[in-house]
């Protein structure tokens, strides 16, 4: 392993903890302290203009100040906001504030950025996790926080505190919304209800809704009826009534003045587990309530309703203005006997040396302190200043070896150097590197943990082979750090993953220090000649200091040539050797398709790692950018019961990126190999579609171990986009502040790699079954067929896996009821004679498509012939997977149909939407059938028929109403008018 290939790992450390990493979702400092949270981090980016420096941060404490006592109300006085760290940019050189010391941008809870494209001025919240699991973060921009206390922002997006806690339950509970959206097929704004005439709001409140309809597209006050669905069409909105006031719910319209609570399982806040809301689709048909119960704030009564109502006066919010003040890291190396293994203790001093020498960044501090038996302080901490400070610290890295480790030790110097008195800085970074485990006796992680998570300390871990103490990698997730392995044969393939997955995203870093991959690949040379090729895109926002690289030469000398060939032919051929690597650059390389071409003239027993890297352009200031994280950390106690996920996000600036192909690839324990595809189509392990995550489930955690992973974006020949719809607003909600338009801007070719990091399995996945089939959340009707014979529905959903995402299911139970509750997740099995009215679609109804599984992750579609449906009554369609050992899945998100009276209705054939000439006919009562067994034109003489019927009908009937009036001595009395609520 080169010293060059080795420097990566002090360079990935550094530009790590400059910046923050995003590793688990659950990674925050915040927690509820005596009902009150503390430590809230919000976070203002360079985009906030300087002169509103004081308007942004007054009304960052207003909306906490207003979101406190509705918090405490919604959690039935459990919580309010007690601390709120507010981190200003380093270019507000004019605000007074103190300096800061583990809050950073990428690791806050709240931004203060640019604005989405799609969402403008929209407060949402980035949720990339499952029913429960907590968010990325909130998103505000300045112009909706400068202009929070504006008349107009209050009527578009609700009042500020409501605001953030609607917003806050989304980021800290893992609720989703319980509302619809316009043109959503699978979470409408509008739905079937029982005993209703008309479709209803999608919403959960504890009174029914009050509303009045428009057609959007014409601006009248009567909406279409899709022929489909038989629900508004997607044109209709709503406004509900000025005098409609219901309490619930805060995670549905929270704009209305009286709504103050969540949805509950009680009668008083009663949740509607039958509306096609998200919310339901994602928990199961949950209460929000028992979500935010569930949680780990309030699980177990950990902070429990205070028995007297308290004055949230008496109760205020701290603010403490933060600035970033520089880096303070401090080395703790291992420099025990079994360093000596495999050069471990070489290879650390060179890393280390060529860290300091050419990455470390000038006024950042660094301290340097090395254990065995004992700790020894090698360095106080120093401020790099200039190449003499450098040359002066890399004289002291450690080289001598010891017997014992004690990993304590050296934790709890570094603390004490962190918390010198001399100092009125807080917080800093401990790069930990060992490669054994902890000597018996000695102080040990646990001993210091606690001291290292109150000062406010990241630990970022390196373990050096799998003896490595298992404890590292906790310590790093607990202190919000992250953990890399590397092993003694490896061609460090695993560095320059985690450099490269740390520099491409850190938007906190300036853009032109920010470095990307292109490619990489791993090549044997125990053959002589050896011929590596390969070819690369460079897109136009890179190219600046391109550089092709080889690693883990064994002599130089078996190096005969490299070049890079550039799209006009142009070919760069010029070497710069190093101790065990080599490296040819350009320093502005043209865009388009590169290759590249390196020649091995001698055998050797290592392979090679071929890598080449870039960096933005000099006239480009948004970058394609990529992370790769596994949200459950790199510390997984019980693969069985924990479901790893691997998520890799691709962005250009502030625009999501979609439609790109991206994969991740695992290195297991026992070096083999693993290739997952990820998908950001908003299913199984994907929450949300088109939102630039993607995402898959990793099944195969069958070794105790560490695991390795990196994950690779290519886009699909131009078709990459950008413009994602994701997170918490609703377009009904705010009007048209959202852009509804789909257009998106095509992206040129180009790579992206990016390192996960590692994680370690202590208790490994011990059968194939392990894991029960995925769950189906975009059930949809499609169709819905009335003929003079019979009703068929045709259904939808994406396949879920035998192993969650992966895989095939043995078959699929599916029923059906007009009684929510009797298809939902606690009733599905339930064969009592209280699901009487539940009935069970099974192959002899199938009339087109297939009930056969097929593989996860495809479109799968069914048509059903139903014959026990009784018209003008929603019934509701729910299914799930069953895989081969009889594991069953969840139950899907809940789908309604609904059939009206055939009297009330014109049957056409494929209907297009043109009623020129139909008279007497509204679109709402015109239903869509297609040939299926029966001749439509019979339909149609049938139809007319029953027209001719109810028109003679009502000329007797006006006949003998004429009649008794003439005769009747009530006469002048006028009819009353029935009008309907909408």
């Amino acid at each position: 392993m080169g010293r060059t290939v080795l420097t990566r790992l002090f360079a990935l450390v550094l530009v790590i903890h400059c910046t923050g990493w995003m590793g688990s979702s659950a990674a925050t400092r915040v927690s509820l302290v005596d009902n009150g949270y503390v430590d809230l981090v919000f976070a203002i980016s360079d985009a906030a203009p300087q002169d509103q420096s004081d308007i942004i941060i007054k009304n960052i404490k207003k909306m906490i100040l207003d979101a406190s006592p509705v918090l405490y109300v919604a959690t039935g006085d459990r919580a309010y906001f007690k601390s709120v760290l507010i981190l200003i940019p380093q270019s507000w050189k004019d605000v007074e504030a103190n300096a800061s010391s583990w809050e950073t941008f990428e690791k806050a809870d709240v931004i203060v950025d640019a604005p989405n494209p799609r969402h403008k001025d929209v407060p949402y919240t980035r949720q990339n996790g499952k029913c429960g699991e907590r968010g990325e973060k909130i998103h505000l921009t300045p112009n909706y926080v400068a202009t929070l206390d504006q008349e107009n922002n209050n009527q578009a997006y609700g009042k500020p505190g409501k605001v953030f806690v609607h917003e806050w339950a989304h980021y800290r509970y893992g609720v989703f919304d319980e509302y619809g959206t316009r043109g959503d097929t699978n979470f409408p704004l509008f739905y079937r209800v029982q005993g209703e005439k008309k479709p209803v709001p999608n919403m959960c409140a504890n009174k029914p809704a009050v509303f009045n309809v428009r057609d959007i597209s014409n601006n009248s006050s009567d909406c279409k009826i899709d022929p489909v669905t038989k629900n508004y069409d997607e044109n209709c909105a709503f406004e509900f009534n000025k005098f409609y006031r219901p309490d619930t719910s805060l995670a549905s319209y929270h704009q209305i003045d009286s709504v103050v609570h969540f949805c509950k399982d009680n009668q008083e806040h009663a949740h509607k587990s039958e509306a096609p809301t998200k919310h339901n689709a994602m928990c199961g048909g949950v209460s929000v309530w028992t979500v935010i119960m569930r949680s780990p704030d309030f699980k177990d009564n950990k902070s429990t309703k205070r028995t007297k109502q308290v004055d949230l006066d008496k109760m205020p919010t701290e603010f403490n203005i933060v600035r970033s003040s520089g880096s303070r890291f401090v080395l703790v190396a291992d420099v025990s006997d079994s360093m000596r293994i495999c050069n471990r203790i070489d290879k650390l001093g060179e890393s280390v040396r060529a860290w300091i020498k050419h990455d470390l960044p000038t006024g950042s501090k660094l301290g340097m302190i090395m254990f065995s038996s004992m700790a020894h302080v090698v360095s106080d901490l120093q401020v790099i200043t200039d190449m003499n400070s450098r040359q002066e610290m890399m004289k002291k890295v450690p080289s001598q070896l010891f017997s014992a480790t004690c990993i304590g030790c050296g934790l709890d110097l570094a603390v004490q150097m962190l918390q010198s008195s001399n100092s009125t800085e807080a917080g800093g970074i401990i790069v930990l590197v060992t490669d054994g485990k902890n000597s018996p006796g000695y102080l040990t992680i646990a001993d210091v943990q606690k001291d290292i998570i109150d000062a406010g300390i990241r630990v970022v871990s390196v373990a050096f082979g799998e003896q490595a103490d298992k404890n590292i990698e906790q310590l790093a997730d607990i202190t919000d750090g992250k953990s890399y392995f590397i092993r003694d044969d490896d061609t460090s393939e695993a560095l320059e993953q985690a450099f490269l997955g740390a520099c491409t995203y850190q938007s906190s870093v300036n853009s032109s220090d920010l470095q990307f991959k292109l490619f990489e690949r791993t090549a044997s040379a125990d053959q002589s000649p050896t011929d590596i090729n390969g070819g690369f895109d460079v897109d136009p926002t890179v190219g600046r200091n391109l550089k092709l690289s080889i690693f883990n030469l064994e002599k130089l000398a078996n190096l005969e040539s490299m070049e890079l060939t550039a799209p006009d032919g142009h070919v760069v051929s010029k070497i710069d050797y190093q101790t065990t690597t080599a490296s040819v650059t350009v320093d502005l390389a043209m865009v388009g398709r590169w290759a590249l071409n390196i020649k091995l003239n001698s055998p050797q027993t290592k392979s090679v790692l071929v890598t080449v890297t870039t960096q933005l352009r000099p006239d480009v200031k948004t970058p394609i950018t990529t992370k790769c994280w596994v949200p459950n950390g790199a510390d997984i106690k019980n693969a069985n019961n924990n479901r790893i996920r691997i998520h890799a996000e691709v962005w250009k600036g502030s625009h999501p990126v979609t439609g790109a192909t991206v994969r991740a690839f695992l290195v297991k324990p026992n070096d083999e190999s693993e290739v997952l595809d990820l998908l950001d189509n908003g299913v199984n392990a994907d929450t949300v579609a088109d939102d630039g995550v993607y995402s898959k489930y990793y099944t195969n955690a069958t070794q105790q171990g560490r695991y390795t992973v990196q994950c690779q974006v290519i886009s699909n020949n131009d078709t990459a986009q950008g413009l994602g719809f994701f997170g918490s607003a609703s377009p009904q909600l705010h009007g048209n502040l959202i852009d509804g338009n789909d257009n998106a801007t095509p992206i040129s070719s180009f790579t992206r790699i990016a390192s996960g990091g590692s994680f370690q399995v202590e208790i490994p996945v011990q059968s194939y079954d392990a894991y029960p089939p995925g769950e189906v959340t975009d059930l949809a009707v499609m169709l819905v067929n009335d003929t003079a014979t019979n009703i068929t529905i045709g259904l939808q959903w994406t396949a879920p896996g035998d192993e969650l995402d992966a895989g095939t299911v043995a078959y699929y139970e599916l029923k059906y009821s007009d009684i929510a509750a009797d298809v939902m997740n606690s009733n599905f099995d339930d064969e009592s004679s209280v699901r009487k009215r539940r009935s069970v679609i099974k192959e002899d109804d199938l009339v087109a498509g297939s009930l056969e599984p097929i593989e996860a992750g495809s479109l799968q579609t069914a048509t059903f012939m139903l014959s026990d449906i009784q018209r003008e009554r929603p019934y509701y369609v729910a299914l799930r997977a069953v895989d081969k050992a009889n594991n069953t899945g969840q139950v899907s998100n809940l789908v309604v149909f609904f059939v009206p009276d055939k009297s009330a209705l014109l049957i056409v054939e494929d209907f297009n939407g043109d009623l020129e000439g139909s008279t007497g006919f509204e679109t709402r009562d015109i239903i869509y059938v297609k040939q299926s067994g029966v001749r439509v034109t019979s339909l149609l003489v049938a139809a007319f028929g029953l027209i001719l019927i109810a028109c003679l009908c009502v000329t007797l009937l006006m006949a003998v109403i004429k009649h008794t009036k003439a005769h009747s001595s009530y006469a002048g009395i006028p009819a009353s008018k029935n009008h309907d609520l909408p």
